[in-house]
């Protein structure tokens, strides 16, 4: 005998509505305010503490317990232009950092959550990388 056990907490959506129901979950491209250490090597050469950064996409990084390590973090109000859901704000972005030095063994690796040099058309955020690929052997992480 097979039992039927009705769940009341499943929401049926209409098949014609899943593309925009799904779609409008995701992050297309938009763009976000962080909070930049300029004191950082990563950040050497920015002057300006709020930096604009493109995302797009459903990467989000922890911030590290190691409070030197998170070079940009993702403000508490960081939403600038684009479509996105405040649900993907709240919940993931203002918890999110957008860049992290973590030290592994001897070396360290350096954590962009998104693309720094996305098409060769988001100049803002090129210094990073830059600085990352000119820098990075030199940052010293800090123990807390």
């Amino acid at each position: 005998m097979i039992k039927i056990v009705k769940d009341t907490t499943l929401k049926r959506i209409n098949y014609e509505d899943s593309r925009g129901t799904i779609g409008k979950q995701r992050i297309g491209g938009a763009i976000f305010k962080v909070d930049l250490d300029i004191t950082h090597p990563l950040a050497y050469g920015y002057h300006d503490k709020e930096l604009p950064v493109y995302k797009n996409n459903s990467i989000f990084i922890k911030p590290s317990k190691n409070p030197f390590s998170t070079v940009a973090k993702y403000t508490s109000n960081p939403h600038i232009d684009g479509f996105v859901t405040q649900e993907n704000i709240d919940n993931h972005i203002t918890k999110s950092a957008a860049i992290v030095v973590s030290k592994i063994g001897k070396g360290r690796v350096i954590l962009f959550a998104d693309n720094p040099n996305f098409r060769g058309a988001w100049y803002g955020t090129n210094k990073l990388f830059m600085n990352a690929v000119f820098f990075g052997s030199l940052i010293k992480v800090p123990y807390y």
